[in-house]
């Protein structure tokens, strides 16, 4: 397959390890020092016994005209996925698929502006990335991948069917959900316990499990994101919820959250399109959402504060 991957920051580089030695992969993105270092040098994966792997791969600066592709797989963060979109029309040809990994909610309404929706799949990874340094990344975590149509209908079913053969040949696990609602609200709410808290307190993913004060705020945050989901529409068990965070923090328990390493490089986070979500449902559904409410403020104060500094 032809694959655009836009967004070659931890997880797009990630994903183009796996699909690049089998298919034909460019990753896309507005650092023009990140592309020309990836095209001179390539990309460096770090894995868990941190070995390092060198890899070949070809980048473009976004907007840049290709040939249609096949499959284009979105992994900028949220707040940028309209823009992403609309700079890169030229690769969206009338068979193109595009499938979000994204982090958050609500990518898959910005996506359907330019792709219409029976062409868009919907998913999670389950896969953690670290950036280390530019064209090199840790590989802190394994897991499936969930996809599955935004619109279900005969055609989706065969793109999604499709995309899963492909990444399945290139060594990734994949799922495809019947219920893939069921699977992003799920993935939500892991990112609202885990991203701010450790962003917040800057430490591992894991330390939010063993620390018991930063465990306990978690459930809290969980319990909100539960209510609020199945005022939604998707009915999630509270128990269930919680032990897929943990399993998370102990998983990749040495891992750093992509929202910390946006602090740390005094970047934009994702925040809105995480407990945001949860935040403003809360407000629509009249159910209180305190703690995601707060750590959103706590947030949005912290990246005011990357001016000051």
């Amino acid at each position: 397959m032809n694959i655009a991957i836009l967004g070659a920051g931890a997880m797009g580089s990630l994903y183009a390890s796996y699909l690049a030695p089998f298919h034909s992969v460019t990753l896309l993105d507005s650092c023009a020092p990140l592309v020309e270092h990836i095209n001179a040098k390539g990309l460096i994966k770090v894995s868990h016994d941190h070995t390092e792997i060198p890899l070949k791969a070809k980048a473009a600066l976004s907007g840049t005209s290709l040939d249609y592709q096949d499959l284009v797989i979105v992994f900028v963060k949220g707040i940028h996925t309209y823009e992403a979109m609309k700079n890169n029309q030229s690769l969206l040809g009338p068979d193109t698929i595009v499938m979000t990994l994204q982090n958050g909610a609500g990518n898959n309404r910005d996506i359907a502006q330019f792709v219409p929706r029976e062409r868009i799949i919907v998913g999670t990874s389950s896969h953690n990335s670290v950036y280390l340094e530019t064209g090199k990344f840790y590989h802190s975590g394994c897991g499936p991948t969930n996809i599955g149509p935004d619109l279900p209908c005969e055609s989706s079913l065969r793109d999604v069917k499709k995309v899963a053969q492909a990444l399945e040949e290139s060594g990734l696990t994949v799922n495809i959900m019947d219920n893939i609602q069921y699977v992003l609200w799920q993935k939500l709410v892991i990112n609202c316990g885990i991203n701010a808290l450790s962003t917040l307190m800057q430490c591992r993913i894991g330390e939010i499990y063993t620390n018991p004060y930063l465990w306990d705020l978690c459930k809290r945050i969980v319990y909100e994101c539960v209510l609020i989901a199945e005022a939604d529409g998707t009915y999630l068990d509270r128990k269930e919820a919680l032990l897929a965070v943990s399993k998370v923090c102990e998983n990749d328990s040495s891992g750093f959250a992509s929202m910390y390493q946006d602090r740390q490089n005094k970047r934009l986070t994702e925040i809105d399109r995480i407990n945001g979500v949860v935040a403003n449902l809360g407000s629509e559904y009249k159910i209180p959402a305190p703690c995601n409410t707060m750590l959103v403020t706590q947030i949005h104060a912290i990246e005011q504060m990357y001016f000051r500094q």
